[in-house]
Parts: structure tokens; sequence; C-alpha cells
């Protein structure tokens, strides 16, 4: 049987290894890694989710329309915000018309399984999903989230004026020191993704940076923000959080409400 030996230089870079007559391997580590051409397609690690600062890893809600198994992977095609695709993963138990979670994905068109015997024309592997009735950090409500806690200080115009509020870059640089707090916070809001796990999940920044790159908190709130808006949050910082499936923040003010 022949082998092909492949040194993947860095952690988390995916390469994939294609032929007419061998199956594609997709790694993450920095091992050698030997691929059978009489393996399954692809080789999904845990490795390939990355952390919550990738830029690729966001988090998907999807419901399964229709679950495939193979020895080792299984196959779902899933529909998230009225759009139907094919993702595949490391084999685990799934049922058809529950709701899942996973983050990032690779996408690959023309993929080809051996065992179905099939080529699909566009597919994303995902190291893991885990089923929202499972998570940790509560079941998906399947839309957004009512506001409670009291709306924040919201302008379109410049970051509000809050006594006490801690800069970015400060807490930044002494995360230790805020760990267990109840802080403020003010900032823009450059990302959001609403109603996942019982919350929404913004990203606000206020100007600081480091070393030229834009600081960035991760903050889950009831309340309802658009993307732009500036804000006054307070909340409890937390370090090294660890929902699971890939949901882990080094920092991360939980439970915010307006100031």
């Amino acid at each position: 049987m022949y082998h092909k030996k492949i040194v993947i230089p860095f952690v988390f870079s995916l390469f994939l290894l294609a032929c007419d007559s061998k199956p594609k391997i997709i790694v993450a580590d920095e091992t050698p890694i030997t691929a059978s051409a009489t393996q399954e397609n692809a080789v999904m690690p845990q490795s390939a989710i990355g952390n919550a600062t990738t830029p690729s890893a966001d988090v998907h809600q999807v419901v399964a329309n229709e679950v495939m198994q193979t020895e080792r992977y299984t196959y779902l095609n899933v529909s998230e915000a009225g759009k139907s695709f094919w993702i595949a993963t490391a084999k685990t138990d799934a049922t058809k018309g529950q709701t899942y979670l996973y983050r990032g994905g690779l996408m690959k068109t023309k993929f080809e399984s051996v065992e179905f015997k099939r080529t699909f024309d566009t597919i994303y592997l995902v190291s893991n999903i885990i089923s929202a009735t499972e998570h940790p950090g509560g079941n998906l409500n399947g839309g957004a989230v009512s506001p409670s806690g009291g709306q924040p200080a919201v302008s379109s115009g410049v970051l509000p004026v809050v006594k006490d509020a801690v800069k970015l870059s400060e807490l930044m640089a002494n995360k230790t020191k805020y760990e267990g707090k109840v802080i403020t916070v003010t900032g823009e809001c450059v990302k959001v993704n609403n109603g996942i796990m019982g919350k929404n999940w913004v990203h606000i920044q206020d100007g600081s940076k480091e070393k030229g790159k834009a600081l960035d908190l991760t903050v889950t709130t009831n309340l309802n923000i658009p993307v732009g808006s500036k804000v006054a949050l307070n909340g409890k910082i937390t370090l090294n959080k660890d929902f699971g499936a890939g949901y882990k923040y080094e920092i991360i003010m939980e439970d915010a409400a307006g100031k």
C-alpha cells in the first residue's frame, strides 16, 4: 500500500491533499501524519476549530435535516437561517430534527466521499458538534433574547462617558486584577451573534490597541445591541471560561446589563 508522509509546520494549519485515486485528508497538528488511501475522505481533529478569537470561528446553530453515518464520520444536511447545506464531523450520535451548535468550519467544494460514492458540491468540515440540549451554557431559544436588566447607554456618535469605566487596554493588561469583579466598560459594538445558548454575544472595542491590533472584548447579555452602537455595559469578568465544544474564552464579560 502506498503511503505519503506529511509534516505540518504550524498548529491549526489545514491542508488538503487530493489526487484522482486517493481520498482527501485534512490534518491540523505538528506531528507526522500518514494518510492511507483506504481511509474515509476527511480527518477532522478537535484543534481544527481554533479558539474564540479565530476570525473564522463563528458560532453556528443548525437543525439536522438528514444524518448519514460512516465508520468514522458523520455527515449532516443542516439548515441555518433558511439555508440548507452539508457538514461533516468526527463520528457522533446525531438525530434528525435536533438542533446543534458548532464553530468555524472549513469549506470544501467537489468533496468526494468514498463510502457514499458521491461528491458533495459544497461541504463544511467541522471538528465537532454538540446538541443544544446538552450544552452547559443552556438550551437555544431559537431567536432573539428579550431585553432585560435595563437598556445600555447607546449613541451613534462618540462613546458614552461613564464614571469608573475601565478601558479595554487596562482590562487586558491586568486580567487577574479584575477576575470575578463586576465592572463597567464602554465601546462600540463591532459584531453580534444573537440567540446563541439563550444569550446574545456582543463584541465591543473602545479604540484600545495592542501591537497595532484593536482589542476586542466578548460580552454575553440579554440586551439587543445593534452593530455600530456605542454602549456602556456592566457585567462580571471571567477568565478562561470554557463552555465546551470549542467555546473557550481567555476573558469574557458575562450577563452584562446596561449602565
